[in-house]
């Protein structure tokens, strides 16, 4: 099986290579699980698999690669001859009530679990507030209401629109573009909410993307550009740690051990998940889409969805490593919603599907429709470690501001 594993992660690289120079969503999803796969290859000493869930997600990989190469054969449109400008002059205030409401979120979320203002002051404070925000929420006591939920909406706006607007305008609205990503950071590091500061950043990178290919802007690798993304992972990951020992109330060499631990089991936790739960996995009746769609059936009453989204917590190490994980990627919800083929089936839809929004964008067909089908596609494949984006109905909703606002901050001039 190990051999198997390989053989795919290598069919995998071959057939995916040119959509990863061209940062298409195909190659975005290729290098992410190819990045896992290797990773889990050489730490193989270390954390356990079966190989047969890995087999079976990758083998999905490729077949959504297929349906991008499959779509690439037959779909060609034309270019429609019609032109794309930015408003520029709705892009600074659009920005500054999206930031605005984006920090309502977070600091009503603060004030609604009975903490002050002032804790901000104050480092013991911060971590403690940490500590207990985390545990109301994992406990099933979290304190959230309407007023929360909606401007939770705006911390996922934000970003799309920062990372839109960043190429298409001077430096004081770029500045504007990049705190957009502030939000969902503050939301990390003051409420340990790690998924919603890893959101920000995607979507901020997939709405640059889909703004590239909008207006036809190269993505060149400069050594310069190299070093500042080098540079942004690294902070990134930071962060991310910095909330994990925050989410703690203390710090200490030991606490910083266990959470290198857990830093390490998140990584890459996710395929020995998936691995395990579908050599053990026993087909019951199909969801059909209740699973991938959970925010919508939660909201129906159709499914209901626990904090972390899985219960089932599983030891992912061998050999003196130790951590434990429930991150199941968007296949296990793929699979519950469709069965096995049905999933496959769903991956080379969505190859198809990605490839011919991605290429009717650059048509100028449909623009703004394709934006956010594509901003969509984007958030799904690099969301795909951990679980279905569209899990939460905060993001759906998401997903309909952001479609206001591109006709909101764009023109598009039909040919005469």
């Amino acid at each position: 099986m190990v051999i198997l594993f390989i053989a795919i992660t290598i069919v995998l690289l071959v057939l995916s290579w040119k959509y990863m120079l061209r940062l298409e969503p195909a190659g975005v999803f290729a290098v992410i699980w190819l990045v896992s796969a290797v990773s889990v290859l050489l730490l193989s000493n270390y954390i356990e698999l079966r190989y047969t869930g890995g087999v079976f997600m990758l083998t999905g990989v490729t077949v959504f690669v297929m349906g991008t190469i499959f779509s690439d054969a037959f779909y060609h449109p034309e270019p429609s001859g019609a032109s794309l400008e930015l408003k520029r002059q709705w892009v600074c205030p659009t920005l500054i009530v999206l930031i605005a409401g984006a920090m309502v979120n977070p600091i009503y979320s603060i004030i609604l679990h009975g903490f002050s203002l002032q804790v901000l002051l104050d480092m013991r404070e911060i971590m403690e507030m940490n500590k207990g925000i985390a545990g109301d929420r994992y406990s099933g006591s979290e304190v959230s209401n309407f007023v929360n939920q909606f401007f939770l909406i705006f911390s996922y706006a934000a970003p799309v629109i920062g990372g839109f607007c960043y190429r298409l305008v001077g430096k004081w609205n770029k500045a504007l573009c990049i705190i957009t990503l502030i939000p969902g950071t503050f939301i990390a590091l003051t409420q340990s909410m790690k998924m919603g500061m890893i959101t920000s950043f995607m979507l901020w990178l997939a709405s640059y993307l889909v703004c590239s290919f909008s207006y036809g802007l190269p993505i060149r690798m400069k050594a310069k550009a190299i070093l500042k993304f080098v540079l942004i992972i690294v902070g990134f990951f930071l962060i991310l740690f910095l909330s994990m020992v925050l989410r703690t109330g203390e710090i200490s060499e030991k606490t910083i051990l266990e959470i290198s631990e857990k830093f390490v089991a998140y990584s890459l936790g996710h395929m020995h998940c998936v691995d395990m739960w579908y050599t053990s996995y026993t087909p019951t009746d199909l969801a059909w889409g209740s699973k991938t769609f959970m925010g919508i059936s939660n909201l129906l009453g159709i499914e209901e969805r626990v904090q972390g989204l899985y219960p089932e917590y599983l030891n992912i190490g061998k050999n003196g490593f130790y951590g434990i994980s429930n991150i199941y990627t968007c296949f296990r919800p793929l699979v519950e919603d469709f069965g096995e083929v049905g999933a496959i089936i769903i991956m080379f839809g969505m190859g198809v599907a990605a490839s011919m929004s991605f290429r009717a964008l650059k048509a100028h067909h449909a623009v703004f429709f394709n934006q956010m089908i594509l901003v969509a596609i984007y958030g799904y494949v690099m969301w795909s470690f951990a679980a279905s984006f569209y899990m939460y109905t905060s993001y759906l909703a998401m997903f309909v501001v952001v479609y206001v606002l591109f006709h909101l901050l764009q023109k598009e001039t039909e040919p005469c």
